[in-house]
């Protein structure tokens, strides 16, 4: 295992026992470690931050899971339902956000559902081509460094409404020699309003972030060339503080993509620690799901 990875497990499963027994069954590939060692790197070489403060980010983005799955299972609801809430509690909060985001982006490649939908994404990367690329709301580039790692596209474009989450962003890309090839832009996507139209968009769960989701799904329909692809993930039934919009099924989900007017080609659904996808559904626990659309 990689330097900062075994460090990283050790000390984490002497902080949190739940943590320490999903840690010894932990799934992630050799290459999924490496890319995990080198955000670690970034986080140490680049932020200066140390492993101690790394790994209180990622315990604070599992208390705060755990906080906010009480709410939900107590009232039925996710405790936010405005992006006004969501904005003045996480993303105007550059401390809050900062921490949330490093959280974040390390359980990309610990927790299985997540792992998951980064596999999805690369295996299926070659179904993605054309001449211009855009993400939404990349957080640290995991879909993006992927993107530009394993597709051919002539134009990389990136955006996010989060002043802090773009400043990370372009400095994970910078770090990642990335910087020539992609710059993420602040802007609130429904006022995005670019020169041409492209032929692949890749969004990672971002629709439960916002008040209208379908609304966004038509946004992104509009951009995209005929034949174009989109790679959308979300997650349903998964409370979280900057959560706003509940999906309750998978079913409602796919809906929402044809309703858009998109076909679904594809779609994966995960489950945490692998439980059975019908388990889950009948608990009404968390599901995530990844979708390849196309506007035909």
């Amino acid at each position: 295992m990689t330097d900062l990875v075994k460090t990283f497990i050790a000390k984490v499963s002497e902080n949190n026992m739940f943590q320490k027994k999903y840690l010894e069954n932990w799934k992630a590939e050799e290459s999924e470690k490496e890319e995990l060692n080198i955000l670690l790197h970034y986080f140490m070489d680049e932020l200066h931050y140390n492993m101690d403060f790394i790994i209180d980010t990622y315990l604070f983005i599992i208390n705060m899971v755990a906080e906010e799955t009480y709410f939900f299972l107590k009232h039925g609801k996710y405790r936010n339902s405005t992006f006004e809430e969501a904005n003045k509690m996480v993303y105007s909060n550059q401390e809050y956000m900062e921490k949330y985001m490093m959280g974040l982006s390390i359980s990309d490649y610990i927790w299985i559902s997540h792992i998951k939908m980064l596999r999805y994404f690369t295996e299926n990367s070659k179904r993605f081509a054309g001449k211009r690329y855009l993400e939404i709301g990349p957080g640290f580039g995991q879909y993006l460094v992927r993107a530009l790692l394993h597709c051919d596209f002539r134009e990389y474009h990136a955006c996010d409404i989060s002043k802090t989450s773009v400043e990370g962003s372009n400095r994970y890309l910078r770090y990642r020699n990335f910087a020539d090839k992609c710059e993420v832009i602040q802007q609130d996507f429904f006022q995005f309003d670019p020169d041409d139209k492209f032929d692949c968009i890749v969004m990672g769960e971002v629709l439960e972030h916002v008040e209208q989701p379908g609304r966004m799904l038509e946004k992104i329909f509009d951009l995209l060339q005929k034949k174009g692809k989109a790679f959308i993930t979300t997650v349903i039934n998964a409370p979280a503080v900057d959560h706003i919009f509940l999906f309750s099924s998978i079913e409602q989900v796919l809906d929402l993509a044809k309703d858009a007017g998109f076909v679904v080609l594809d779609y994966l659904c995960t489950t945490e620690g692998d439980v059975p996808l019908e388990k889950q559904i009948k608990k009404k626990q968390t599901i995530n799901i990844a979708m390849i659309l196309e506007r035909v």
